[in-house]
């Protein structure tokens, strides 16, 4: 049975003649990724900051609402005053969409006979309470209703987004969520040493994470849920609280799943021919780019560019042998698993003095690992 562990060689192609041109790749692209993180994060804050300034502008209408003093009476519209006037219920709608609704009044005012469509809130008393005929009184600003009253009940109209600072609020709230997420990476990346062979940290994405759960969650709450911008965005800004500490639970969870999977692996015998999706990296002629699948099964284990496996076959040789079977470590060749949630195996062998790496997903794995064996007579 091959050795697991988590404690990574010098690498592919190495053999005490310097460092891995994996290795070598891989701390390149890590610099790649620090100044493409720090690019976007900020950029991401800035567009996200710029987007939070407006919501003050766009709730200038809201300001000068609440502040606006009741008309005196008779007054049929104006704009700096709030106008009450009666108005006659003439239908209710309600507008389904999936598996939100919509509810609407339809009004007639009675003093200019002008109709209004107005949207109220999910569940209130009133709209389940009038009926068509019914007098209700409806408040106005500038020529929009903005409250509906009949009784001991009343109801604020629900806007549009685009009438006020929800709009720009939600997308700053995704811009935001989603840049500090990024620079949370990059600090990651620039203050984390460089050490190909290290196992994977699970801090390194809890930022990310965190930043798709508060974006994901804040945006519809901030356009739609909310009976105010400010009331979503405190939500949202409450929400941080609960998503790092998730964040880092699921962030452990995945690489603690990698770590467990491969130290249970086994190998799996093959009963029949079958293509599996692996790649073979190392300083050996069988290691080529393209070759993304391992027929095995009949005869040799052999790479191939063919999902069928018909052609363009390289046999693996007798020579190699299986060292140990470990999760994936910084600074492994990239690969990715042919299925979705999919984690990443990694099956380090030796051909002579070279060490060759087989990546597989957790799938085909256990019988990438059958036919290494079978190939060495183990």
């Amino acid at each position: 049975m091959p050795e697991s562990g988590r404690t990574g060689p010098a690498g592919p192609g190495e053999s005490g003649r310097g460092e891995a041109p994996a290795h070598v790749a891989y701390r390149a692209g890590h610099a790649r990724r620090l100044a493409r993180s720090t690019y976007i994060g900020t950029l991401l804050v800035l567009l996200g900051a710029v987007l939070f300034a407006l919501i003050v502008p766009a709730e200038a209408d809201n300001r000068a609402y609440a502040a606006a003093p009741d008309c005196p009476a008779g007054t049929t519209r104006a704009d700096t005053c709030r106008v009450s006037a009666e108005a006659t219920v003439r239908r209710k709608d309600r507008d389904t969409s999936g598996r939100s609704t919509k509810y609407y009044l339809v009004l007639d005012d009675r003093g200019t006979g002008a109709e209004h469509r107005v949207r109220l809130p999910s569940g209130t008393a009133l709209y389940a309470g009038v009926r068509p005929g019914d007098r209700v009184t409806a408040t106005y600003w500038r020529d929009t209703v903005r409250e509906v009253r009949r009784g001991e009940h009343s109801a604020t109209a629900r806007l549009s987004p685009a009438h006020d600072g929800r709009l720009p609020g939600a997308f700053a709230v995704v811009l935001l969520a989603f840049g500090l997420g990024t620079l949370w990476y990059a600090w990651f990346l620039r203050h984390r040493p460089d050490v190909p062979g290290e196992a994977l940290s699970p801090a390194a994405p809890v930022g990310m994470i965190a930043g798709a759960l508060v974006g994901g969650t804040g945006f519809p709450v901030v356009l739609l849920a909310a009976d105010d911008v400010w009331s979503g965005l405190e939500f949202t800004a409450w929400s941080v609280l609960g998503a790092l500490p998730l964040s880092a639970l699921l962030s452990w969870w995945v690489v603690h799943r990698m770590r467990r999977g491969a130290a249970r692996l086994v190998p799996a015998p093959l009963v029949r021919r079958r293509v599996l999706t692996a790649v073979v990296h190392g300083d050996v002629p069988y290691s080529r780019a393209g070759y993304g699948h391992l027929v095995a099964g009949e005869g040799p284990p052999a790479v191939t560019t063919d999902p069928a496996g018909r052609v363009a076959l390289i046999p693996l040789p007798p020579t190699l042998r299986v060292r140990r079977v470990r999760e994936l470590l910084r600074g492994d060749p990239p690969f990715a698993p042919p299925r979705r949630g999919e984690y990443v195996v990694v099956i380090e062998c030796v051909d002579g003095d070279r060490t060759v790496l087989v990546l597989a997903g957790k799938k085909d794995a256990p019988f990438v690992l059958g036919a290494l064996h079978a190939l060495g007579g183990d």
